[in-house]
């Protein structure tokens, strides 16, 4: 299943609901954890990714109190943190991701449907205004690709055949903005 939402509270009611006992859920955007707190007691591994300090402090201290949780700091556009994450875990159940909310629904459908190609997890929540306006509003009038597809939280019809082939992909954001440089 894949779910997009925007308000943050359906987001979290939503991890509440789909993360197992023994999940690994991949969090991008956790930002000071207040979500992952709610889920983690749950999962055999959580990872979280994310590139801003504020983010990286909050969940070095969740991490202190022992456990599952594992934490990237990195641009998630950036193919060298895929392989960081790649060295904790080459799969997830569950794959969450809150970048920004209302911000670039471009870059975070692209964000997504790479890192879930990789990934391939059971259940994707995707939290972000712009696509869930953009679905709300749309229409699939084209009947070559209106069928039933499986249920589950990845564009299995899209995959990816292995991750390092991403990289070319990857550089595509490079090319839009430099996802080094700070944002004014």
């Amino acid at each position: 299943m894949i779910s997009v939402v925007y308000d943050v509270g359906v987001y979290r009611n939503i991890l509440d609901e789909v993360v197992e006992d023994g999940d690994i859920v991949l969090e991008i955007g956790p930002h000071v954890g207040k979500t992952v707190e709610r889920y983690l007691k749950k999962t055999k591994l959580t990872v979280a990714v994310d590139k801003s300090d504020q983010a990286a402090k909050a969940i070095l201290l969740l991490m202190e109190r022992g456990g599952n949780l594992r934490f990237v700091l990195g641009d998630v556009r950036d193919f060298e943190t895929i392989k960081e994450v790649l060295r904790l875990t080459e799969r997830c159940d569950i794959f969450a991701v809150d970048m920004g909310g209302g911000r670039y629904p471009d870059t975070v459908f692209k964000v997504w449907a790479t890192w879930s190609g990789i990934f391939r997890p059971r259940h994707s929540i995707i939290r972000n205004r712009g696509l869930a306006e953009f679905l709300q509003r749309a229409e699939v009038r084209d009947i070559s690709v209106i069928k039933k597809f499986e249920d589950n939280g990845w564009l299995s019809e899209w995959g990816r055949a292995t991750p390092y082939t991403l990289k070319k992909q990857l550089k595509e954001f490079r090319f839009w903005v430099d996802i080094h440089k700070p944002v004014d």
